[in-house]
């Protein structure tokens, strides 16, 4: 493994929004007009003219590669959106990419071992 990979046996592959605690990485966070990839639907709470605020996309720019190991999964999680770019996803047989939230994922290469 070279230093630019990052291995998934440290349990570091959190990407969430809030930042999850444990996460090797930090988001910038954007508000959602500012994320391109992402649309919502306004007309509800212009209806009930509600003020509640749109809620803040969570950035991810994973400049390393990334192995996903069986006891390590990728994991994109959280209560709010995650748009998260990655150079290269190798997953190993067993590994997992595990997406429990709303996300726009881009991978430029992806490898299944």
């Amino acid at each position: 493994m070279s230093a630019k990979e990052i291995s998934t046996a440290d349990g570091k592959l959190f990407f969430s929004n809030p930042p999850h605690p444990d996460s090797a990485f930090q988001p910038e966070l954007k508000n959602l007009n500012e994320v391109k990839d992402f649309k919502i639907d306004t007309t509800a709470a212009t209806a009930s003219r509600s003020a509640a605020p749109l809620p803040q996309v969570a950035v991810y720019t994973v400049d390393v590669d990334v192995v996903v190991t069986p006891a390590n999964p990728l994991i994109i999680s959280g209560s709010g959106p995650v748009q998260v770019s990655y150079n290269k996803v190798t997953i190993q047989s067993g590994g997992q990419i595990k997406v429990l939230t709303t996300a726009d994922i881009k991978i430029a290469e992806l490898v299944k071992m």
